[in-house]
């Protein structure tokens, strides 16, 4: 059964994870849209990052709360997207992610958002984004693993600007559980 709102916190490391590999590339205000306890957008700030926040929940603090499915949100126009989205609600939040995000956007989804589903395969064929494999991790809290890993997916919109200088249209790194641990004690 799955949480009211599909909410699943972010792990500290996996979002340091994240920075390690884009921070340099990330600048603006960053909006974190699926904001729920703030995990990322806490960790945004600590390393100095201006943050929006928004939840749908009006009951978890946030700078807004509208529908991260609908086009209100997006008007505000956010240099970057910083998320962990509902993944039953991924592929209509990301689409508008990555029209209104001025320089990129960055999700942590089940790596099965990769496969061409009728509601992402033509926006993933149009942008593929490179990706951050990261070890499985138990969402529930109850001492198991889900049954399918997890990546940040990142759209960088200055990197997809640029001519291609060979064939690859994006980039994979996987990072390791002993990699997390060092996140998690830094």
């Amino acid at each position: 059964m799955r949480r009211p709102l599909d909410f699943y916190e972010t792990p500290l490391s996996f979002t340091r994870a994240l920075l390690d590999r884009i921070e340099t590339d990330v600048y603006g205000t960053v909006l974190e849209p699926c904001n729920g306890d703030g995990a990322i957008s806490n960790e945004l700030r600590i390393n100095g990052f201006k943050v929006k926040t928004n939840d749908i929940d009006s009951s978890r603090e946030s700078d807004y709360h509208y529908d991260a499915t609908k086009k209100t949100l997006w008007k505000k126009k956010p240099s970057w997207t910083i998320t962990n989205p509902p993944f039953s609600s991924a592929h209509k939040i990301i689409p508008l992610a990555h029209e209104w995000s001025r320089h990129g956007v960055a999700c942590l989804l089940r790596l099965t958002y990769l496969e061409p589903c009728r509601n992402r395969a033509d926006f993933l064929a149009q942008y593929p984004p490179a990706i951050i494999v990261l070890p499985r991790f138990s969402f529930t809290r109850n001492g198991g693993t889900d049954t399918v890993t997890c990546a940040w997916f990142i759209w960088n919109k200055e990197y997809m600007r640029r001519p291609k200088v060979n064939n690859l249209e994006s980039q994979v790194t996987v990072v390791t559980r002993e990699k997390l641990r060092k996140y998690e004690s830094s």
